[in-house]
């Protein structure tokens, strides 16, 4: 199994801010008061660490 591309992840990104956009993510209390700062931070953050996840996974399996 091989890295996902650049081109991958910036679709799969774009893919995530269609899906829960800033105005929506406002709806949850709890971010009712992020910035459009914040909401990029957010979905930089949630790619660094899938990406993480996923970088364990294939180390994981080859080692077996």
């Amino acid at each position: 199994m091989e890295k996902p591309s650049e081109d991958n992840i910036e679709k799969a990104t774009e893919r995530v801010r269609s899906r829960m956009s800033l105005a929506q993510l406002r709806l949850i209390p709890k971010y009712k008061d992020f910035s459009k700062e914040d909401y990029n931070r957010l979905i930089r953050n949630a790619e660094k660490l899938s990406l993480i996840i996923f970088e364990l996974y294939l180390v994981n399996n080859i080692q077996h």
